[in-house]
């Protein structure tokens, strides 16, 4: 054994031992355990002051018992990459995400009442439906799918000018004389008075149209005077002369009175008055004459039946679908309209027009 005076060199020489190799072992985690048995047995034989600062170095606890549960470590915060939620995933492989921005407040809702039909800019539109109270009369045999062609819209009007073309083929023809309404015959129900005959008609017609903003053009040549034979000819010289001038013209207007084959008085009563029934007449192909385009003129005269079938009373017949074309492949807005017949007064074909014009302005917007 070494002398006394050489134990505390060599003591203290351990002690420094056993601090290096505690603090060599305190870099290496997983000789934890081993390290504090080690020292658990140095305890038992070596100074209690060495053995407290080695056991400082190596586990901080100081003096304290040993048998004291070290506590849990806080738990270390997540870092996120920016836009990334906080979920554990590391910030290089966080998902591109996209923030959603804060939906608005719904608004309240609200109701709205359509018209019917609703109207556009280009007028009124129309659906299939509407064609089941239509009917057809007449000679042609076509059988036309009216629902389809009162869906078609109406021809754009992009021109500045006058929309609506009045003219009268049979520009005599007159009425069952009434009251102050008395004109000297140049025929059966025909007289040369304007102012008497169907042209007073298209007068009162025109005047409703200006009055509603819609720009007319009358033409009040007579058209079967001298020759009858040759009114539809000088009607068609006429209609071709004003389109061509007036590209804007949207609406040929042909207005005539009927005969009827067998005399029957016909009157609508609508706002406490007599009006006499309106009938309109669209010409086809089917005779022979090019008309390519007559279900472009069907399908306006089907718009105007059902606003006038909306008037009530029976104010409209049933639509006239004939073969000839009646001077309507100039326009496909050219029609025929019957106002009244014979048996009626000039005053009742004046009502019937000015209805006609309120008609007329809703379709052309």
């Amino acid at each position: 054994m070494y002398p006394r005076l050489y134990r505390k060199p060599v003591q203290t020489r351990f002690c420094l031992a056993l601090v290096l190799l505690a603090l060599t072992l305190r870099l290496l985690p997983q000789a934890d355990e081993a390290c504090r048995a080690g020292l658990a047995l140095l305890r038992l034989g070596g100074s209690r002051p060495v053995l407290n600062a080695v056991l400082l170095l190596e586990t901080g606890l100081g003096p304290r018992a040993e048998t004291a549960d070290k506590p849990a470590p806080l738990p270390r915060p997540l870092r996120t990459a920016p836009g990334a939620q906080a979920s554990g995933i590391v910030p290089n492989e966080a998902p591109e995400t996209e923030t959603a921005a804060p939906e608005p407040p719904a608004e309240p809702e609200t109701t709205a009442l359509a018209p019917e039909p609703s109207e556009t800019a280009q007028g009124p539109v129309f659906s299939a439906a509407a064609a089941q109270g239509l009917k057809l009369r007449g000679s042609c045999s076509y059988q036309p799918d009216l629902g389809a062609l009162l869906e078609q819209p109406l021809p754009a009007m992009d021109a500045a000018g006058p929309r609506v073309l009045i003219v009268h083929t049979h520009s005599t023809e007159a009425y069952t004389p009434d009251g102050d309404d008395r004109y000297e015959p140049s025929g059966e129900y025909r007289t040369l008075e304007d102012g008497q005959s169907v042209i007073a008609v298209g007068d009162v017609l025109a005047e409703e149209l200006e009055a509603l903003g819609v720009t007319v053009i009358h033409d009040r040549t007579l058209n079967d005077y001298p020759s009858y034979n040759d009114s539809y000819a000088n009607a068609r010289e006429k209609i071709r002369t004003w389109l061509e001038e007036y590209p804007s013209i949207r609406m040929v207007l042909d207005l005539h009175r009927d005969a009827l084959a067998e005399p029957v008085r016909e009157t609508v009563e609508l706002d406490g008055t007599l009006c006499a029934p309106m009938m309109l007449v669209v010409g086809t192909d089917e005779g022979g004459l090019s008309h390519p385009d007559w279900q472009r003129n069907l399908s306006l005269a089907l718009k105007l039946q059902v606003l006038g079938l909306q008037e009530g009373g029976g104010l409209m017949k049933p639509l006239d679908l004939r073969k000839e074309r009646f001077n309507q492949d100039l326009s496909p807005g050219a029609l025929i309209v019957e106002i009244g017949s014979t048996e009626n007064t000039l005053e009742e074909a004046k009502r019937s027009a000015a209805i006609l014009a309120r008609m007329a302005a809703e379709l052309i917007g």
